[in-house]
């Protein structure tokens, strides 16, 4: 069975349909190490199918429904989550950008790509895992990035998260996680089970106590990606 190494993790899976096969192909690994397997319980996947917004295309449904079974085993044994945002790599560094969708996430990382050019890497656009590894945060691309589909296999350490906002002018504030604790829980898979809750809990106290949080308002201008910059690097030139 093939084994994908998604988030400094190696996941055992055997995807069935070739349109999962072929986004998994850049985190395909030689390893024979092992750290857990993914099956695909059919009546699982039924469930799952059915309430996604095309019950009738198994070869869509199967990426997402072993995506979202990842995630849940990050939590629970790896210290990792979910963290739906658009995540970029600047000087080997990790800046997120979450907001609600439509909101201009990725308009805003296309504007750090103008901006800064060649030094940015966008490491997923929609779909990020961040996980603590060795007491370091690190945001990590997977195979699944929304519907503009940009991203690679690479991680960085996180170095600032954004809230977005739209507004009429550029303006990076430094916030506390209890300001926007609505927003930041919306973006990602809150799990079922009290004790899981609390490690996710627990993984955001300490998160964000090694990385930067902002509210950010910005215009469609990129110009916005040097005021976010700024900010949480204020003794850096841009």
């Amino acid at each position: 069975m093939p084994v994908y190494r998604i988030a400094e993790v190696n996941i055992q899976m055997n995807p069935q349909y070739q349109e999962t096969i072929d986004r998994l192909a850049p985190y395909l690994t030689d390893s024979d190490a092992v750290d857990f397997t993914v099956d695909r319980d059919e009546e699982g996947f039924a469930a799952f199918s059915q309430h996604s917004p095309l019950p009738d295309r198994p070869d869509l449904n199967e990426g997402p429904y072993l995506y979202t079974k990842i995630c849940k085993k990050m939590l629970s044994d790896y210290e990792g989550f979910f963290f739906h945002s658009s995540a970029l790599k600047l000087d080997d560094e990790g800046y997120l950008f979450t907001a609600l969708s439509g909101t201009g996430k990725s308009t805003h990382t296309r504007n750090w790509r103008r901006y800064f050019g060649d030094r940015v890497t966008m490491i997923n656009d929609d779909k990020p895992i961040i996980r603590n590894i060795n007491g370091t945060f690190y945001v990590c691309g997977t195979p699944w990035m929304g519907k503009s589909d940009i991203g690679c296999n690479t991680i960085a350490p996180v170095k600032a998260i954004y809230v977005l906002q739209r507004g009429e002018e550029n303006h990076a504030e430094k916030i506390s996680p209890g300001t926007v604790i609505k927003q930041l829980l919306e973006a990602t898979l809150l799990p079922k089970s009290r004790e899981n809750m609390s490690r996710l809990l627990t993984l955001f106290n300490s998160l964000f106590a090694q990385a930067d949080l902002f509210l950010l308002t910005c215009t469609k201008d990129a110009d916005a990606a040097r005021v976010a910059y700024e900010a949480a690097n204020p003794m850096r030139n841009s």
